[in-house]
């Protein structure tokens, strides 16, 4: 029975509460009809079995009824109270799940909100994650070291992508101070920056030298009482910068001052307590010759070597200056005529002891005074240029001279077959101009250029001019070059410009298919066109590195077969005739 009230009270839990109550009533009056009838029957029952005694069958029949009434009004008060309480319940769960709608759908979104966080997190997370991988790269990638101070100058912390080159271990200066760990006077000026940055919050910034190394650290406000500061060695820097600001005012080659300072030493210098002022120029003599001799290595050298020499016949106070090229400056403060002369006597004296690959060192001086301030600086530079060049035109001339003698007695020492074939050259040139009535100092000239026809070949590598084998094409090349060094070096002497020219063109041919300019037939000079027929007789009859001397008749032929084509036709017969006796 409990149970049907159960189920009846649970089936009606969505309806409310007047539906309770009549199912209240159904359920006493289903109880009261099945007890009525239970009466009855069981009353029957006992009267068939006690044989109709009326009295007893009322009086249970009463008793009966009156249960009933009384257990089934209990039992309605009791079902009554029995589902108010459901009822209740029904109510307080239905507002507990209204209580719990309102739970879930704040879990729900809580549960969104966790996820937007949880992602967001996830994505901080990574990004943290490349930010310190980042940060790793800049610190390996950065050359700099990067402490961490507290207000009071405590190392906290620090970062290196190598800490080998940290000065100290790491755990050795951790938890130390700056002036516990630093030289004083860079402790010092550690704190007063790191008070700066503490105040302003501003970049600070200092250099020191440490042990043979430059440094910069700047210094910037890290949080409230912290400073980050990052050690950058400077000593490449530095050296750079020092050897920049030295090019800026000195020459590279020889290490004397340049131009620029000249510029503004003589600015400074052209005051009136240093009167009297003197400027010496010198030229070094024979420079471009050489270059074009020896190579502009030897033309190196001699400026060098000449740069040294005038430092060396100076004083201390005096200022020496290569302007360019071979030109020197040297300013004499407080140093009159005299003196001056003194100090350019001296420097000449020393050039006389020195020597480059066997040539006399030479250079031509000039001087002028400034005394009064009235003067102009730049008409004193003239004056002194002026008389430089003078003394130039002579001290020159003699130096080319000189160098073209070495020049020479170089080249036969490099080889001396070369030096055999242009004594032979320069005897039959000279036959050949008194075969063909040549005035005396026409066939002198021949007989010169002759001789020096190949002087060219001084800039010429000796293992091609001795290569025992066929030339390469880079090779023969650079031999075709001698005609044209051989006219360079002639030309700077006066005296030798005509001989230059015969030289250019020794190897030019008739039909214009020779070298350098490709000029042809009358173009070619005269003696050119003499010295071609017999060097190349001579080449033919003399030994060689690679072949033995060939004979007279071969040679004789081969000028015959090449006449009018690389050599001169009329000249060839001359030759052949009158020299040759053929």
């Amino acid at each position: 029975m409990l149970m049907l009230i159960k189920e009846k009270g649970l089936s009606r839990l969505s309806k409310n509460k007047y539906s309770f109550k009549y199912e209240n009533i159904k359920i006493c009056l289903i109880y009261a009809l099945i007890g009525l009838i239970w009466i009855f029957v069981s009353d029957a029952i006992i009267d068939l079995i006690t044989n109709g005694q009326d009295s007893v069958l009322k009086i249970s029949i009463y008793k009966g009824v009156l249960f009933i009434i009384v257990t089934t009004s209990i039992l309605y008060v009791l079902i009554n109270k029995f589902l108010k309480k459901i009822c209740n319940t029904e109510q307080q769960l239905r507002n507990s799940y209204k209580d719990l709608g309102i739970y879930v759908k704040q879990l729900s979104d809580y549960d969104d909100e966790l996820k937007i966080q949880y992602e967001q997190i996830r994505k901080d997370e990574i990004q943290i994650k490349e930010i310190e991988e980042k940060s790793r790269a800049i610190i390996k990638a950065i050359p700099d070291i990067l402490f961490t101070f507290d207000s009071n100058g405590v190392f906290i912390d620090t970062e290196a992508k190598d800490e080998n080159i940290l000065m100290l271990p790491k755990e050795e200066f951790i938890g130390k101070t700056i002036s516990e760990v630093m030289p004083k006077e860079i402790a010092e000026l550690a704190y007063e920056n790191l008070r700066l940055v503490l105040e302003t919050g501003k970049l600070h910034t200092f250099e020191y030298k440490l042990l043979g190394s430059y440094c910069e650290i700047r210094m910037v406000k890290c949080g409230a009482d912290h400073v980050l500061a990052a050690l950058r060695d400077m000593t490449v820097k530095k050296e750079l910068e020092e050897r920049l600001e030295y090019l800026c005012y000195n020459d590279q080659l020889t290490g004397l001052y340049n131009r620029r300072y000249y510029e503004e030493e003589l600015k400074s210098l052209d005051v009136k307590e240093n009167y009297p002022l003197t400027i010496v120029l010198g030229d070094v003599n024979g420079l471009k010759l050489i270059n074009d001799s020896f190579g502009h290595v030897v033309g190196d050298e001699l400026i060098k070597k000449s740069a040294q020499i005038i430092k060396n016949g100076c004083r201390s106070q005096d200022v020496v200056i290569r302007l360019g090229g071979d030109e020197f400056v040297i300013l004499l403060p407080k140093t009159d005529t005299y003196e001056a002369e003194k100090i350019v006597e001296n420097i000449n004296n020393l050039a006389k002891k020195e020597k480059i690959q066997g040539l006399d060192i030479s250079i031509s001086f000039g001087y002028e005074t400034k005394c009064h301030e009235d003067e102009m600086i730049q008409e004193i530079f003239i004056k002194a240029e002026d008389y430089m060049y003078k003394r130039k035109l002579f001290e020159s001339s003699n130096m080319r001279g000189k160098t073209i003698d070495t020049i020479i007695n170089t080249l036969n020492e490099k080889n001396k077959r070369e030096e055999q074939h242009s004594v032979r050259v320069a005897e039959l040139c000279e036959l050949m101009g008194k075969n063909i009535g040549l005035p005396k100092r026409k066939i002198q000239e021949l007989k010169n250029a002759g001789l020096l026809h190949d002087i060219g070949k001084i800039a010429i590598e000796e293992n091609i001019l001795n290569k025992p084998g066929r030339l390469t094409e880079d090779e023969y090349n650079e031999i075709k070059r001698h005609p044209e060094i051989g006219y360079r070096i002639l030309s700077t002497v006066n005296e030798m410009s005509e001989i230059a020219k015969y030289v250019l063109s020794h190897h030019e041919m008739w039909n214009g298919e020779g070298y350098p300019k490709g000029i042809k037939d009358i173009d070619i000079p005269f003696e050119s066109r003499i010295i071609s027929i017999v060097d190349a007789y001579d080449a033919m009859t003399s030994e060689r590195p690679y072949r033995k001397a060939l004979s007279e008749e071969f040679a004789i032929e081969e000028l015959k077969r090449n006449s009018g084509i690389q050599f001169d036709p009329e000249l060839v017969n001359l030759f052949i005739e009158k020299v040759l006796n053929k």
